[in-house]
């Protein structure tokens, strides 16, 4: 990754110690371990690379073949019950939930 910078190659390790310094100063009220852990998290965050890693290639589902038209699928809402304090809409959405994961784990 090309990064434009002010700052030359043989400057680096200077202000780096530079940097370090100042921050530890500010740091003086830390015990020696916390400091140590300071700059371990530091250089943990900076070593980690930008970019998640690549994930694993997922399996595509299976087309349909040509010609052929997916199954119809059919929901049933529940009869809402007037005596309860719920929206319909939260009824139904749970209903249905219960449903798909009812299909699912047959399908298991």
């Amino acid at each position: 990754m090309n990064v434009e910078s002010w700052i030359t190659v043989e400057e680096t390790p200077a202000l780096a110690a530079e940097a370090m310094a100042v921050i530890d100063a500010r740091l003086g009220r830390l015990t020696d371990a916390e400091r140590d852990a300071f700059w371990a998290s530091i250089r943990k965050a900076y070593n980690t690379p930008y970019n998640d890693p690549a994930k694993p290639a997922q399996p595509k589902p299976a087309e349909p073949a040509p010609g052929t038209a997916p199954a119809a699928v059919e929901i049933r809402l529940p009869e809402v019950d007037p005596s309860i304090d719920l929206p319909a809409a939260a009824l139904a959405a749970a209903a249905l939930t219960a449903e798909v994961l009812t299909a699912e784990m047959r399908a298991a």
